[in-house]
């Protein structure tokens, strides 16, 4: 930076004769110029940073709710969709038994928590015939709303002790002459416990909104919220917003809100920060800045250098706080989306891959294969050699099966030695004949094991899509079908679905 420097004053003979005071004047004006422009040059820069340091926070307010909105939209759906599970698990054993489906399942542990949840069994006249958990409706008014009769999940809400609950139901399919419904029971505020004070402030904001925008459950703060309609964009909007936060008032605060509907479920999150709140805690930094420039005009080198510096520190930090924030948010990705062991996609990424290739096939009319891998032999190697060999055995097999399939093909493992791979772009079963006598010819290859040479097969199951099932539940089921019948005819070997016993 250059230096602001006086003018050199030269005295002469005609300069003698002034007086004291005329000769003072002349430097004394043109150092308070020079002073005015230092202190506007401060003021400026200072008003510069703060300005910057808004904008910087704006923008991390921005990358803060994206990141929220992740982590809620992973908890509620991993919420929902162990919900859905159970509901699911409940119409399975309806439809085997007749009476005690509910106790059935609780001596097996395959029902949640009763402290939390409540699982029913009612008739069409709202009488509940089997239950679980601690709920029961305080009064009439709080009993369970009437269900229609209509397939797949229902959501409702309602009030119980002056508690808002939420209500999952099913229909169930045993084909009986009365209508009835597996329900569970969650008080609302479960989906909104996850709010982080330090995070979203005493005004940002968490809920679920229906179809219609209206609260099931909302947070703020410390406050509750339900049955309370936002101004929110419609789904169309929402969904051609590129994910794009975007400014509402509710409750008569203004926050940057985001929202995002939730896959296959009649549901939408909501996430949202207050950016006055955000900015206000910025405030004790901006006057600090001002301070310093009032105590610090005649510094101006001094104090326009350490400014420089702060804003490069700052900068830096920001930059190491976003990108470790990004490299966090990757490696908990690949952590819920991956097999620890081989790194191959684990079952719920091959749900989403599958329910993907299932949507595909409507816009680009092409099919697929699912093949259910199961390894011949596995547990005697793992008995003899030990848990760690076989860990190394699962590890050779995941990169032989790679090798052995093409690159847009994907491979996954479901646990323990079971894999399923996922042959996109198929029309007819040659290309999977091909692929499936490869992987068989692969895993006969031997393998070396602590300085032994191991041996073992794999017997293969086959679904087609969408031939063989229009969901991945029938084409999973369908295929595990196949790959036993492989086993009974001796193993080492692939089935299709419906293919004849050889």
């Amino acid at each position: 930076m250059n230096n602001i420097r006086g003018p050199v004053l030269r005295l002469d003979a005609q300069h003698a004769a002034r007086s004291w005071r005329h000769r003072l004047a002349e430097p004394l004006t043109l150092f308070g110029a020079a002073g005015v422009l230092i202190v506007l040059v401060i003021l400026s820069s200072t008003h510069y940073l703060v300005s910057r340091e808004q904008a910087a926070i704006k923008r991390q307010i921005e990358l803060s709710i994206g990141d929220m909105a992740d982590t809620y939209e992973a908890r509620v759906l991993r919420s929902l969709r162990e919900i859905d599970a159970t509901l699911k698990l409940v119409d399975f054993v309806a439809s085997q038994q007749r009476s005690d489906i509910l106790a059935t399942l609780a001596e097996r542990n395959l029902l949640p928590p009763e402290v939390i949840f409540s699982v029913s069994i009612v008739d069409g006249q709202g009488r509940v015939k089997e239950r679980t958990g601690a709920w029961e409706p305080a009064t009439q008014r709080d009993s369970v709303p009437a269900l229609p009769e209509a397939p797949g999940l229902l959501v409702e809400a309602f009030s119980s002790a002056g508690r808002q609950q939420l209500l999952f139901a099913r229909m169930l399919s045993h084909g009986r002459d009365a209508p009835e419904w597996v329900t569970l029971t969650v008080g609302a505020d479960y989906f909104v416990s996850g709010y982080n004070e330090n995070a979203l402030g005493e005004q940002g904001l968490l809920a679920l909104v229906d179809a219609s925008n209206v609260t099931r459950i909302g947070r703020s703060g410390t406050r509750l919220y339900s049955s309370i309609a936002m101004a929110l964009p419609t789904y169309d909007e929402i969904m051609s917003s590129d994910d794009t936060p975007f400014i509402t008032r509710w409750q008569d605060v203004e926050r940057l809100t985001l929202v995002r509907p939730l896959f296959h479920f009649p549901l939408s999150i909501v996430v949202g920060i207050s950016v006055e709140e955000q900015l206000t805690r910025a405030y004790p930094m901006e006057r600090r800045y001002w301070l310093r420039a009032l105590f610090v005009s005649l510094a101006a080198l001094m104090i326009l250098g350490l400014l420089a510096r702060l804003s490069h520190q700052l900068h830096r930090e920001r930059q190491r706080v976003t990108d470790e924030r990004l490299r966090h948010a990757h490696y908990i990705e690949h952590l819920a989306f991956h097999d620890t062991l081989t790194q191959l996609p684990n079952r719920a990424y091959l749900s989403y891959l599958v329910d993907h290739a299932i949507g595909r096939y409507r816009e680009a009319e092409g099919g697929f294969a699912l093949l259910f891998l199961d390894l011949d032999r596995f547990k005697s190697v793992n008995d003899t050699l030990g848990h760690e060999a076989g860990d190394k055995l699962l590890k050779l097999v995941a990169k032989r099966l790679l090798s052995s399939v093409r690159e847009h093909d994907v491979v996954a493992r479901l646990g323990g030695d079971e894999f399923v791979i996922l042959l996109r772009h198929i029309t007819h079963r040659e290309p999977v004949t091909r692929v499936t006598e490869q992987l068989v010819a692969a895993i006969q290859e031997p393998f070396s094991l602590q300085g032994q040479t191991c041996l073992i097969s794999v017997s293969i199951g086959v679904a087609l899509f969408p031939d063989d099932g229009a969901d991945e539940q029938t084409l999973m089921k369908r295929a595990d079908s196949a790959m036993y019948r492989a086993k009974q005819a001796g193993k080492n070997t692939a089935y299709f679905h419906e293919e004849p016993s050889r």
